[in-house]
Parts: structure tokens; C-alpha cells; sequence
């Protein structure tokens, strides 16, 4: 909070206290100009996406969907915050107090917005930035306790601006509703949406703004020190701390597990050492300035956690080789090795005394890393892109003829198609046509079958067909459409026949129960060999001719999937279902 929201006030009446947040108002717009201008414009856009229109034209800035138009704009207000705290941290001039967040409020939006812009991980580059605010006043200036105390001050604000929100919001629909249920007039839904986009986009943001701290220097102490210092102790000797101590012992064992056994990793474990290393760099940033105070489990951790980072991250890099040798990168996969990366760098770091223990560092550093992977030529989507385009160049060298190798072109292939990249994979000498998608014409290209209705994961297959199927019924007499079984959650689909008898159909594990209202389960067990076959089915319809306790059944999938990993297991059907009637009497 600023010095001004510190003040000791006396009791004030209605008009003081309007004058007040007023001024403070006002101070947020003289102090953040180019920030609030920014907000204007994303509220006004998105009222009027309320109202079925918009500020950009589609002829200038192309078209793009509702959620990244203002994607683009909250990155532009983040972008111009951080470089305005930047610019009044080192006292700059009036002017680059304005040019600065001017210029880095437009590249935001010029990245986030998809028509002009490059590939971009919204979600990524949006935390970047946002992280970034408390970080940009203490590039190359200040020190760590005072970065902890200004973020903290900066966290509070934010926690301000919601309440402002809530209450905003709460008041003005409760007035609103009042208004409908006592005097009987009619308030639009569209009225509603209006006002509340207002607050959370404009009001409650500026009221942030405005709690935003004045002083970048400040350092925890006195008996607001001590205050923290006691939540700051308990959260890390009693609770985060001993935790990540019993959780680093986990990783270790498995670790050992593996060295000694040869086992292949888990396709879980670069999560888990991500959950890890995101809540080690946590308590670091937390605990740091109070640990003169702290008791042994906390100045343990803190001393040698370098050194309990290094097993983990070996841990990772392994199993992230093993995934990306076979299966390519993967935006997922990237930021689980940028993550790695960035850790041992922090490790290494620690080695420079200059460098050790400085919290700015652990924030910075994982933060720029994240925005440079966010986008541009080596971010996660360009980085994917270029792995799977050389993956799919490999799976289809030589013309494959086995089924499987060309299910796995084709999952390529359609990745590359949602990121418009499919023609980095065309064969020489391909001219596209406009009668069908590029997708399938470099299918075709390359001689594969588009409709091929089976899809593979690394632990999964499916198959879906939604093209026209004959069938020879041969004595069936009822037919069920729109039939869904799920082996997960154990959803059931009722059946009725024509004289009225109920039943029940059921997936369990490999095996399919229907069930009439008086008689016990008949188990039609579906054998795991034609589930493989199912995987490998390219150009006719599958079915499923089951047979049990001489009755009969025949599935019909629309869609159909299977677990491949530990074990074949089919877990999903929807479609249509055969029966004799005469079977259930």
C-alpha cells in the first residue's frame, strides 16, 4: 500500500470519505496514465462483446475470438504496469514514464493478438508478465528483503482490488435486484454483464492501482516484522518444510528404484518433480527474509536444498529423454524441460556468492525463462512444431505399410494441422488446391488414408467413424441407438425392449454385462486379441459379435476406446446395440 493509504485518519463524514476515493482514483490515473488507458480499452471491449460488437475491425486487425481479443488487452495492461514500476523505480523521466509502458503495453498485444502476432501460449505468457510486476523495480537495483517487502505490499493491493470486485459487484447486483423484486421493473441479463465487466475489468483493477506501494526500498521491520515473521515461521517449520523434506526422500527412493532395477519412469514423474521444484522456489521466497529465526528443519532446507534438487532433476531430464526420443516434443514437454533447466540453473547458481540465497534471482529467473518459452521462434509452440514435423518426415520415409506406424503419421499430422503447419511436412513438389482442408491433401500426398477413424496415444488407442455402415442383421430384431458405456465412472445405458422389459447394460473392464430386471448378469466378454485388432482397423466398420450363455449381441461403435498401458482394457463405447429379443424373454 502506498504511504498515503497509511495515514492516520480520524472519523470523516460521507463527504470526506467520497473525496477520498476520489483522490485515490485520481492518484492511480496520474500515477499509471498509459496502465488505465489500456484498462479503459479492455472494458470498453468487452462491453462491447456484451453487446454482439467490438473496437477492432476484423478488414485492420483480422479476425480472432473473443477470449484472445482480451488476452491481447490484459497482457498490454500487465506489459505497461510492470514497465511503469520499472521507469518510477529508477526515477526516469516524465517522458519515458510514458513511452516505456506505451511501447511494452503494444508488444504484448502485438503477441497476444493471433492474426498479427506470432505462436503464442496465452496462459504462459500471461503469468510471465504478471509475475513479472513485482520483479521489474528490482532489475539490477535493491535487494531481496526489499523485493519481498514490496511484493508482499503489491499482494495485498491485489487481494484489495478483489474485494473491491466482490463488494462492487455483490452491491450493484443486489440493487439491481431489488429493483426488479419490489418495484417490478425489468433489468436486462444484458445490463448485468454490462456492470459486471465494468468492475472487474476497470473499477476494481484502478482501485488496485492505487493501493500499489510508493516506496521500492522498504525492508520488513518493526512490529509488522514481527507479525510476519511468526505466519512466515509456522508456514515453514511446521508445515511446507517438513513436507518437502519427506517428499524429496519419496523422489529419492524411486530414484534408486530405478537405478538399481532398470524400471522406465512413470509418464506422472516430471509433475511430480515440477510440484516440487515450484514449492521448493515458494518456501525460498517466503521464508527468506525471517530465517535468522527460523528453527533447524527450515535453516536445513534452505542450506542444502541445491543439493536435494540435483537426484530429482536427473530423475526428469531421463524421463523426459525417454519420451521425447520416441514421441517428439510437446508443448507439455518443453516447459517440463525449461523447468528443468531452470532449476539447475538456480543450482548452479548458488555456487556464486554474489548470487547466493538472492531471492530476486529465484523469481527472475523462472519468470523471463517462462516468457521467452511463451512465444517467438524458441518458444514451446515453434519448438513442438519443428519436433513433430521431423517426426512425422521419419514415420512416413520409405511409405510405412504397417497400420500402426500410419495411425501415428496421421495423430501427427493432425497436431501440425491445428497449428496451421501441415505444409512444413508436404512432400516436394505438392500444390495445394482449394477443394478439400490441407490436412487431408497431405494425407493423400503421402498416401494416407484422412478417414482412417483410429487415433493412438502413448497408452491409448480410440477408434470413431461417423461414416455410413451396413450391417446384416441375421435374425437381430431390436436395434438400440445412441447407446454410451463407460468402464471409468461405471455409467450405465437402460435398455427397454418392445414388450417393456428393462435392461441394463454395463461395462467392466473387458467384459459387457446386460442385465434384465428378474434374471442375474449375462457377461459377454469381449477377448483382448480383437480389441488389438480394433486398433489396426483402417477401411471397413469395426463390430463387435459377442456371444454368451447362448445369447447373442452384436456393438456397433461410433466411437470406441482402449487403455493400452499396464494392460488392453476397454474402457468407452457409444453406438448402437444388436440384440434378439427372444434371448431376454
Amino acid at each position: 500500500m502506498s504511504e498515503k493509504s497509511n495515514r492516520n485518519h480520524g472519523a470523516v463524514g460521507w463527504f470526506q470519505s467520497l473525496q477520498e476515493a476520489g483522490a485515490a482514483m485520481v492518484e492511480a490515473v496520474s500515477r499509471f496514465p498509459v496502465t488505465v488507458g489500456f484498462l479503459f480499452v479492455t472494458a470498453a471491449q468487452a462491453n462491447a462483446l456484451v453487446a454482439y460488437s467490438s473496437l477492432f475491425s476484423s478488414r485492420i486487425f483480422g479476425t480472432a475470438s473473443q477470449e484472445s481479443q482480451l488476452f491481447a488487452l490484459i497482457g498490454a495492461v500487465l506489459a505497461s504496469f510492470a514497465a511503469t514500476l520499472f521507469a518510477q523505480s529508477r526515477r526516469l523521466s516524465l517522458w519515458a514514464c510514458y513511452i516505456l509502458p506505451a511501447v511494452a503495453g503494444l508488444a504484448a498485444f502485438t503477441v497476444m493478438w493471433p492474426p498479427i502476432g506470432v505462436r503464442t501460449v496465452e496462459w504462459a505468457f500471461l503469468f510471465s508478465l504478471a509475475a513479472l510486476v513485482p520483479i521489474a523495480p528490482f532489475v539490477g537495483r535493491g535487494t531481496g528483503d526489499a523485493f519481498w517487502m514490496f511484493t508482499a505490499r503489491l499482494a495485498f493491493a491485489a487481494a484489495l482490488a478483489l474485494l473491491a470486485f466482490v463488494l462492487f459487484w455483490g452491491g450493484a447486483s443486489a440493487i439491481l435486484a431489488s429493483l426488479t423484486n419490489l418495484f417490478g421493473i425489468g433489468i436486462s441479463n444484458g445490463l448485468y454483464k454490462h456492470i459486471g465487466v465494468s468492475i472487474c475489468l476497470f473499477v476494481a483493477p484502478l482501485f488496485g492501482l492505487g493501493q500499489t506501494p510508493f516506496v521500492f526500498d522498504e525492508e520488513p521491520g518493526g512490529r509488522e516484522h514481527d507479525m510476519m515473521q511468526y505466519g512466515m515461521r509456522a508456514l515453514g517449520d511446521f508445515a511446507a518444510v517438513p513436507l518437502l523434506i519427506i517428499y524429496a526422500i519419496i523422489l529419492h527412493l524411486y530414484t534408486m528404484k530405478i537405478v538399481l532395477t532398470g524400471e522406465i519412469p512413470q509418464g506422472q514423474i516430471g509433475w511430480l518433480v515440477l510440484t516440487y521444484g515450484v514449492s521448493t522456489v515458494a518456501v525460498l521466497l517466503l521464508t527468506k527474509p525471517f530465517l535468522d529465526t527460523a528453527r533447524a528443519p527450515t535453516r536445513f532446507f534452505v542450506r542444502f536444498w541445491p543439493l536435494v534438487l540435483v537426484m530429482p532433476l536427473g530423475l526428469l531430464f531421463y524421463a523426459l529423454w525417454l519420451r521425447v526420443s520416441v514421441f517428439g516434443w510437446t508443448v507439455e514437454r518443453y516447459f517440463l524441460g525449461l523447468f528443468g533447466v531452470v532449476m539447475l540453473a538456480l543450482v548452479i547458481l548458488q555456487a556464486l556468492r554474489p548470487l547466493r540465497g538472492d531471492i530476486r534471482v529465484a523469481a527472475g529467473l523462472p519468470v523471463i525463462a517462462l516468457l521467452i518459452g511463451s512465444f517467438g521462434p524458441l518458444g514451446a509452440v515453434d519448438w513442438s512444431i519443428r519436433s513433430q514435423q521431423s517426426r512425422f518426415l521419419e514415420l512416413v520415409r520409405g511409405e510405412p505399410d504397417d497400420h500402426q506406424t500410419k495411425a501415428e503419421a496421421l495423430a501427427v499430422l493432425r497436431y501440425l494441422s491445428g497449428e496451421n503447419a501441415e505444409l512444413g511436412v508436404a512432400p516436394e513438389g505438392f500444390s495445394p488446391s482449394g477443394e478439400e482442408s490441407l490436412y487431408r491433401q497431405v494425407a493423400h500426398a503421402w498416401n494416407l488414408d484422412p478417414d482412417n477413424p483410429v487415433q493412438r496415444g502413448r497408452q491409448w488407442y480410440s477408434y470413431d467413424r461417423n461414416s455410413i455402415v451396413m450391417v446384416a442383421l441375421d435374425g437381430f430384431d431390436v436395434l438400440f441407438q445412441h447407446v454410451r458405456v463407460d468402464q471409468k465412472d461405471g455409467a450405465n445405458s437402460p435398455l427397454s425392449l418392445p414388450d417393456g422389459t428393462s435392461l441394463k447394460l454395463t461395462l467392466n473392464k473387458n467384459e459387457v454385462s446386460l442385465t434384465s430386471e428378474k434374471g442375474t448378469p449375462t457377461l459377454f466378454k469381449v477377448e483382448t486379441s480383437r480389441i488389438v485388432e480394433l486398433s489396426i482397423q483402417a477401411d471397413q466398420s469395426a463390430l463387435l459379435r459377442l456371444e454368451a450363455d447362448g445369447k447373442q449381441i452384436l456393438l456397433i461403435p461410433t466411437t470406441l476406446s482402449a487403455s493400452s498401458y499396464p494392460e488392453t482394457v476397454l474402457t468407452h463405447f457409444y453406438g448402437a446395440v444388436v440384440l434378439r429379443s427372444s434371448d431376454w424373454e
